[in-house]
């Protein structure tokens, strides 16, 4: 399957309750979003739910959002879309979609940039509960793509 150019220049996540999320942006990761329309639903269930390329037609113009407690976007697909990459976990992202009488949705769940490790020691064990409080504030999380049946709302 050939995938549409995307032409548009990358949406920004606009931050919701700037005072509290703004400290806790550590950069914006882009996401390429990108719409399609399952072309046999029995065939989607033979491969347990997950769309193969052979299966889906993309959908060009579909009308999108994805917001969480912390941001908000609307786009085009196909479209870029830059998402905040936040300190301390965020909520789920949920994406909605619309083209004509299709529409779809999925979720995003923020996934954990770096982990923190300790011993089985006892010594081990407490320094590992005192990093893991120090690495609580230190985390980085970030979105990545789950996907849907019906409208496939794949992210790059």
């Amino acid at each position: 399957m050939q995938n549409a150019e995307v032409s548009a220049p990358p949406v920004t996540a606009a931050l919701k309750n700037e005072g509290i999320t703004a400290p806790r942006v550590q950069g914006y990761k882009e996401l390429t979003f990108r719409t399609h329309v399952i072309l046999d639903k029995e065939k989607l269930e033979e491969t347990g739910g997950y769309p193969s390329s052979d299966n889906m037609q993309e959908v060009v113009g579909a009308k999108c959002t994805i917001e969480s407690a912390e941001f908000k976007a609307a786009f085009i697909t196909p479209a870029k879309v830059n998402v905040p990459t936040l300190k301390r976990q965020p909520t789920d992202a949920y994406v909605k979609c619309a083209a004509g009488s299709q529409s779809g949705d999925a979720t995003l769940a923020p996934m954990l940039n770096g982990t923190v490790v300790g011993g089985a020691s006892a010594a081990g064990l407490l320094a590992a509960a005192v990093t893991a409080g120090i690495a609580a504030g230190r985390d980085v999380w970030s979105f990545n793509a789950n996907h849907t049946s019906g409208v496939s709302i794949q992210v790059e």
